[in-house]
Parts: C-alpha cells; structure tokens; sequence
C-alpha cells in the first residue's frame, strides 16, 4: 500500500488513495498513448516464465533464464472526446493493478479501465470484455487480480460486484452484489470462491451459480486477500484484527489484533500464519489457536504480499528492504536483511528455483537469490 494512505486520520487516507487513482487518469496527454497511471502489478512465474503488468500498460513476458524481455503487448483504451486544446483524442495504455493469473496458454490480467483480458502467451491473441457491459454505467476500475479455476475466471470490482466468467469466451455466468468496492483478490477452493470486500464483509459464494453460502462481518473494510488452509479461512482487515473463519459456516475461530492496518496476503506454513502488517511488523500466529508465536521487526510498513522459499518467508517493506525469515524455529534472530534496492515496493512478490522476483515502483524488475542475496536486474523494456 502506499504511504501517502496510512494518514494518522480516518478520512485523510481515502481522499488521498482515490485522488492518487483520479489523477493520474487525467494526464494523459496528446501524443502517442499519453501518461499512463502508475499501477502496481505483482509478478507470476509460470514454467519459466515471469509476467506481470508494467507501469507503461503493457503485460510483459520475461525469460527467468537469461532474463531478457520474451514478449509484451500493450493494452489500451479507445480513443474518446474531442481532444482538448486542439490535440486529436489518442488512444490511452490501461493501468494494471493486479498481478496475472496463468492457466495454461492463456495469462488473465484485470484492467483500471474495468475489463478482464486473456491473452494467448504462444501467439498473443487476445480477448478481453467489460465486467459492466449494460450501457447505463461507466465501467468501474478493476485493482485486484483474478481468480481462475474449474472453467471460470473470478473478478471483483469497484463497483462492488463479484462475477463469475467463462474462461474461454469471457461470457458472464452469473455476478453477485456486495455491499462496497471490492479491491482484493478472490481465494477459490473446492466448490466456493472467498472473496473480501470494503463493506467490511468476508463473503463466501457458490462458484458455478455466485450464490451466497455465508458471510462474516469484521469491523473495518477488507482489502486483503483471503487464504484457505484445511477447514480455515485468514485474512485480515483495517480494524487492526486478523481473522481466521470456518470454512463450512463462516463462524468466527480467533482474532488477533495488531498495531495497524492489514494490507498484504497472508501465508501459512507449517501450523503457523504469518501476516505483514502496515505497523511495519510481521506476525507468526498459532494457526489453530491464535495465539503469537513472534514478531519480526522490519523497521517500516509492508503491503507486498511475500513468498516462501523452501523453509524461508522472503518479504519486503515499502521502502524496498527484502528480508529473509526463519520460519524452522521462528524468532527475531531467523530475520536476515536480503537486500536493499532503494526503491518502493507494493507489488506482490514471487518466487521460483530459489530466487524471489520483485517488480519495483521504479517499474524495475529484480530477481534476488533467496540464499545469498545476489541481485540482477531483468529485462522488460
């Protein structure tokens, strides 16, 4: 998450996260494809391959061998108005905010402008639709990713809709209405998507009709993705409390409260929950019992969601410090600095062979090795 969000006062972080989207949106500009608003699309490695969406609108392909750019293709807006000033209207590059989904040949990725795409990673072909197609509303932005699984694509939007699609045609099977934005990407498992939302409600949703199994209320707005382990849901929330539900009925096991806001998406290892909070810590929970296990300080907020690497959680503050955690006997003395790239870090992490790929607010793109700490820089322009 950014910082200019986590303002000291309830209203100030809202003004400022959605004038940040708002305007960015309105400097494009009369050549080429204008400026483009700045998203922060996380890194999916499939079959040696990272994609991610770049900050100029492009998903992009990239070889983890010798790290060179395979391919990219640049999603844009058709062009609207009359232009302004004399200028003839340009098409616009879309922001990407959520990370892509792989499946198979097809690599999903959500758009600001409100459209799903799949694009073909062999030939490029791609396909991609509206969420909101009735011609009464203007599309509201997509900022999570989606979800893909048993033949149907998962979204949630700003418009606080969750919709089920088909996986080759895109063609709507069904949606379902929350009661706010919804920003966090849905978690499917068996028969039921999972999926978070600003009304302050966990949801969970039949994934071939999108009817309502249950909910769970919490007291703050919901962005951070939802993780299913066994008979258990965890996510946290902006009320400070992170949550663990029964999957069957949505009754409440434990919550543990924390200094701030949770942002990131949280993994559980081993019996343990680990969860990066904005009060620059993460936390080791007893997954059965809730009760803290340690806290690892890293000196400043993460809202990347981190990644494991054999027995090691690797994690990155906001200012672009990378950690290693121990997570065989978890204590502060497991906590090794990896490296520092001096830039921001919001994008979700991933990792493959033993390296960690980081996309920076720079628009760089690292690997790290999770051992040693060695950096290289790949190639996506």
């Amino acid at each position: 998450m950014l910082t200019a969000f986590r303002m000291k006062t309830v209203l100030k972080p809202w003004f400022l996260l959605f004038g940040l989207l708002l305007i960015v949106l309105l400097f494009s500009g009369c050549t080429g494809t204008g400026t483009v608003p700045r998203g922060w699309s996380g890194v999916t490695v499939d079959k040696g391959t990272l994609f991610l969406g770049s900050m100029d609108g492009r998903i992009v392909a990239v070889n983890t061998a010798n790290g060179s750019l395979m391919w990219s293709v640049l999603l844009q807006n058709p062009p609207s108005g009359g232009g302004g000033f004399g200028c003839a209207p340009a098409p616009t590059a879309v922001a990407i905010y959520g990370t892509p989904t792989v499946d198979g040949d097809l690599v999903y990725i959500s758009g600001y402008n409100g459209k799903v795409y799949a694009i073909s990673a062999s030939t490029r072909l791609s396909k991609d639709t509206y969420l909101r197609k009735d011609n009464k509303s203007t599309p509201k932005p997509i900022i999570a990713g989606v979800a893909v699984a048993a033949g149907k694509v998962y979204a949630g939007s700003s418009d606080g809709l969750v919709y089920g699609l088909d996986t080759v045609s895109l063609d709507l099977k069904w949606q379902f209405a929350s009661g706010d934005k919804i920003w966090s990407t849905p978690a499917v498992a068996g028969d039921t998507v999972y999926v978070t939302s600003f009304d302050k409600k966990l949801y969970a949703l039949d994934a071939n009709t999108g009817s309502k199994k249950w909910e769970f209320k919490t007291e703050g707005a919901i962005v951070s993705p939802p993780i299913i382990d066994g008979g258990t849901v965890y996510f946290g929330a902006l009320d400070r409390y992170f949550y663990a539900v029964n999957v069957a009925d949505g009754s409440p096991k434990w919550k543990f409260l924390a200094g701030k806001w949770f942002w990131a998406k949280p993994i559980v290892h081993n019996g343990i929950v680990y969860a990066a909070n904005l009060d620059g810590k993460v936390y080791a929970i007893n997954a059965a019992s809730g009760q803290k296990q340690v806290e690892f300080n890293l000196g400043g907020p993460s809202s990347a969601s981190p990644v494991m690497v054999g027995n090691m959680l690797i994690v990155a503050t906001e200012a672009g410090k990378i950690y290693s955690l121990d997570t065989v006997t978890p204590s502060a003395e497991g906590q090794k600095l990896l490296a520092d790239l001096g830039e921001k870090v919001f994008s979700a992490l991933a990792a493959s062979g033993g390296k960690v790929y980081i996309h920076s607010n720079n628009d760089r793109l690292y690997e790290i090795d999770a051992s040693s700490g060695a950096k290289r820089e790949l190639n996506i322009k």
